[in-house]
Parts: structure tokens; C-alpha cells; sequence
């Protein structure tokens, strides 16, 4: 889901202003590599209405960053483009430690 070498990372979360980490954010790589991930349909389908929403961007010191999206009340709910996998319930509280 994140492929080495990231230099750091900007989380944009709904009503909060974006957090960009160059340190401190390995625990989010690891959940989110840890995940049981499948190559990506770039599609999701879920309960029409209102979700939550986290755009997490890893920026690296060559090349495009990586953008991975999670969208809580998506099946599947984390995707990069790539790879998609279908729960994010052991990455969000990673994310919102990394918030605090």
C-alpha cells in the first residue's frame, strides 16, 4: 500500500487542517502494509450519505507522491489506486493518534 522510502507524510482529515509529518508516522506505514490488500477496482460501494473521508499523502525525494484514501462507510474502504483493502478499523487509530 506504501511503497519504501517515504520521506514524509500529510494526512487531510474532515475539519481539520492537513498534518504533514517527516518523522514519527512508521507505525501508519506499518498498519497500512499490513493490511490484506487486493489490486484495486477504484471503486467502492456503501450506505449513500454522509462518510468520513482522510486523504494521506507519502511523499518521497523522487517521483510522484502517493496518495492513499480511506473512506469509512466504503467497501473497500482503503484505496491507492493499486491496491485496495476492504477494513480500515486497525489503520484509523493510528491516524487519529498521529492527529492529537
Amino acid at each position: 500500500m506504501v511503497p519504501a522510502g517515504s520521506t514524509s507524510v500529510t494526512i487531510c482529515a474532515p475539519k481539520a487542517r492537513p498534518l504533514t509529518l517527516t518523522s514519527g508516522y512508521q507505525a501508519l506505514v506499518s498498519a497500512l502494509n499490513g493490511l490484506p490488500a487486493r489490486s484495486s477496482t477504484r471503486r467502492c460501494s456503501g450506505t449513500p450519505g454522509p462518510s468520513t473521508s482522510y486523504k494521506v499523502f507519502f511523499s518521497y525525494s523522487k517521483g510522484p507522491p502517493v496518495m492513499v484514501s480511506i473512506l469509512i462507510g466504503c467497501h473497500p474502504a482503503i484505496d491507492n489506486a493499486d491496491l485496495q483493502a476492504s477494513s480500515a478499523s486497525s489503520v484509523l487509530p493510528v491516524i487519529q493518534q498521529l492527529l492529537k
